[in-house]
């Protein structure tokens, strides 16, 4: 469900941040204002038959990289293993990873199209680290839901890291799966490529 993605991190578990930063926490929200509201409006398209389906889905993979940093993403759940794993592992886990990703971003986000996102604040936890808050309403059943987003800069471009929802810190519960399966097949990084192809599979069956 929606607790296994959107998908994304905790700061301490990312490379550090360059210390001049040229965003503000104004900047943080008007980008969350934009780029989630693009993504919700896009799939409103696709549930409306407004679109072809794979337009949409062409359309959709765009939004979302415009909005979250799935490749950093990647590399946060994938925790220490990464500095172990070989090249090719770590190039097969990331392809898995964002065809994953990206699946369960479209599958659990319909729930929200055809509603409204709007920022109601942020906190500045520091230069260029951003959380979001924003309530997303106007569902069929007069449900609203909070929203957290974990924004960061790199380079001057600001991205999604990590949301909450319902109080769960999504790319969070999904780094201690990741992690979970890893250890159980000792250290082996090929294991979780496995998983998140086979969920894949799952999704288009």
């Amino acid at each position: 469900m929606i607790k296994h993605i959107l998908t994304a991190l905790a700061l301490t578990a990312l490379a550090p941040l360059a210390l001049a930063q040229s965003t503000t926490a104004d900047d943080a929200e008007a980008f969350v204002q934009t780029q989630a509201n693009q993504v919700i409006e896009t799939l409103t398209e696709l549930n409306a038959g407004q679109t072809d389906l794979p337009t949409v889905q062409a359309e959709f993979r765009e939004r979302i990289d415009a909005l979250a940093d799935v490749d950093r993403i990647s590399n946060f759940v994938l925790g220490r293993y990464r500095r172990t794993a070989s090249e090719d592992e770590l190039t097969a886990f990331r392809t898995a990873f964002r065809t994953y990703a990206i699946s369960v971003y479209e599958s659990e986000l319909s729930a929200y199209a055809g509603q409204q996102l709007d920022v109601t604040g942020s906190v500045t936890r520091n230069p260029g680290d951003y959380i979001v808050r924003s309530r997303v309403y106007g569902g069929p059943n007069g449900e609203e839901f909070d929203v957290n987003w974990r924004i960061l800069e790199s380079g001057g471009e600001l991205k999604a890291v990590d949301v909450e929802v319902l109080g769960v810190w999504l790319a969070q519960t999904q780094r201690e799966q990741i992690l979970a399966v890893i250890g159980d097949n000792r250290g082996d990084v090929s294991a979780a490529t496995s998983m998140l192809r086979n969920h894949g599979a799952g999704d288009d069956a």
